[in-house]
Protein backbone atom coordinates (compact mmCIF):
# COMPACT_ATOMS: atom_id res chain seq x y z
CA UNK A 1 0.00 0.00 0.00
CA UNK A 2 0.94 3.43 -0.90
CA UNK A 3 2.79 5.35 2.38
CA UNK A 4 0.49 8.54 1.64
CA UNK A 5 -2.37 6.32 1.76
CA UNK A 6 -1.26 4.64 4.86
CA UNK A 7 -0.52 7.94 6.42
CA UNK A 8 -4.22 9.58 5.61
CA UNK A 9 -5.31 6.37 7.09
CA UNK A 10 -4.36 6.57 10.39
CA UNK A 11 -4.78 9.87 10.44
CA UNK A 12 -8.41 9.42 9.64
CA UNK A 13 -8.59 6.77 12.18
CA UNK A 14 -7.10 8.48 15.12
CA UNK A 15 -8.98 11.72 14.36
CA UNK A 16 -12.65 10.02 14.08
CA UNK A 17 -11.76 8.24 16.98
CA UNK A 18 -11.02 11.35 19.16
CA UNK A 19 -14.37 13.01 17.58
CA UNK A 20 -16.48 10.15 18.57
CA UNK A 21 -15.27 9.61 22.06
CA UNK A 22 -17.55 11.36 24.90
CA UNK A 23 -16.63 14.69 26.03
CA UNK A 24 -16.43 12.77 29.29
CA UNK A 25 -13.42 10.58 28.21
CA UNK A 26 -11.74 13.49 26.08
CA UNK A 27 -12.18 17.20 27.14
CA UNK A 28 -13.29 18.82 23.85
CA UNK A 29 -10.53 21.21 24.32
CA UNK A 30 -7.74 18.92 24.65
CA UNK A 31 -8.87 17.22 21.58
CA UNK A 32 -8.55 20.22 19.37
CA UNK A 33 -5.39 21.12 20.94
CA UNK A 34 -4.07 17.62 20.04
CA UNK A 35 -5.43 17.91 16.73
CA UNK A 36 -4.81 21.42 15.51
CA UNK A 37 -0.85 20.86 14.45
CA UNK A 38 -1.66 17.80 12.20
CA UNK A 39 -4.54 19.77 10.60
CA UNK A 40 -2.22 22.44 10.21
CA UNK A 41 0.05 20.41 8.18
CA UNK A 42 -2.31 18.88 5.56
CA UNK A 43 -3.17 23.08 5.29
CA UNK A 44 0.04 23.79 4.46
CA UNK A 45 0.38 21.16 1.29
CA UNK A 46 -0.29 22.81 -2.20
CA UNK A 47 -3.86 22.94 -3.98
CA UNK A 48 -2.90 19.57 -5.34
CA UNK A 49 -1.65 18.30 -1.87
CA UNK A 50 -5.06 19.02 -0.38
CA UNK A 51 -6.71 17.64 -3.53
CA UNK A 52 -5.01 14.21 -2.79
CA UNK A 53 -5.54 14.31 0.77
CA UNK A 54 -9.33 14.71 0.33
CA UNK A 55 -9.56 11.89 -2.58
CA UNK A 56 -7.62 9.51 -0.12
CA UNK A 57 -9.93 10.60 3.39
CA UNK A 58 -12.96 10.09 1.21
CA UNK A 59 -11.34 6.45 0.15
CA UNK A 60 -11.43 5.73 3.82
CA UNK A 61 -14.54 6.74 3.76
CA UNK A 62 -15.96 4.71 0.98
CA UNK A 63 -13.65 1.51 3.64
CA UNK A 64 -15.32 2.45 6.35
CA UNK A 65 -18.50 -0.26 7.01
CA UNK A 66 -19.94 1.68 10.31
CA UNK A 67 -22.16 4.45 9.36
CA UNK A 68 -20.98 6.85 12.39
CA UNK A 69 -17.48 6.58 11.58
CA UNK A 70 -18.10 6.92 7.48
CA UNK A 71 -20.41 10.07 8.60
CA UNK A 72 -17.16 11.28 10.46
CA UNK A 73 -14.71 11.07 8.09
CA UNK A 74 -16.71 12.28 4.90
CA UNK A 75 -16.92 15.13 7.04
CA UNK A 76 -13.36 15.39 7.91
CA UNK A 77 -12.06 17.80 4.76
CA UNK A 78 -14.28 20.03 5.85
CA UNK A 79 -13.39 20.30 9.81
CA UNK A 80 -9.55 20.28 8.97
CA UNK A 81 -9.32 23.25 6.31
CA UNK A 82 -9.06 21.62 2.97
CA UNK A 83 -11.94 22.81 0.97
CA UNK A 84 -11.65 26.41 2.62
CA UNK A 85 -8.34 27.38 1.25
CA UNK A 86 -7.97 28.32 -2.59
Amino acid sequence: MDVNKVLVRAFVSIVVSIDLTDDEDIDPDIATDMLEPAAAIFRELSEEGRREVVSLIIESAEQEENPERRAAILGLPEAIGLLDED
